[in-house]
């Protein structure tokens, strides 16, 4: 029920190669030594089809240092290649997880909000204590009208008459 089908992940294996290849299709470093190491291979093909044989032709290719070397550099260009893809779709991740944590933490903001309301409602203070913007708040959250005109000691008895 929770694993993913055969088909999801040949689909998914599917999806990871195709964006490799465009990446790798783009990259223009990787494309050079590709290009180098197929004209090499080509190269030592030629010199191998002189010779008749296929443990001469075998030998011949075995001891080719310049196609070994540009098959090494290809290799590791691919490997970077594909690091950078890694990376890349790993970045990709880490930004969604942090969207989603940031729409769940501005979801809980009025939650919060209201809690905190209702415990500095139900704090048990004295309304002269209060400043007047104190009081002009918890006036607005009472909803008296006309709370914008009082003075601090109409504010403290509109509230009183209001609980």
């Amino acid at each position: 029920m929770f694993r993913r089908s055969r088909t999801q992940k040949v689909k998914q294996g599917a999806l990871n190669v195709s964006e490799l290849a465009l990446q790798l299709a783009q990259d223009r470093r990787f494309r050079k030594r590709l290009l180098s190491a197929v004209e090499h291979s080509a190269a030592a093909k030629r010199r191998v089809r002189r010779r008749q044989g296929l443990g001469e032709a075998v030998q011949r290719l075995l001891s080719d240092r310049a196609l070994e070397s540009e098959l090494r550099r290809a290799r590791s260009d691919l490997q970077q290649a594909y690091a950078r893809f890694d990376a890349k779709r790993s970045s990709h991740r880490l930004r969604r997880l942090a969207v989603l944590a940031g729409v769940a933490s501005a979801a809980a903001v009025p939650v919060v909000r209201k809690r905190l309301a209702r415990a500095s409602a139900s704090a048990p203070t004295k309304l002269e204590d209060m400043t007047k913007d104190e009081l002009d708040a918890r006036a607005q959250a009472e909803e008296i009208p006309g709370r914008s005109t009082m003075s601090k000691e109409q504010l403290v008895d509109a509230l009183r008459a209001k609980s």
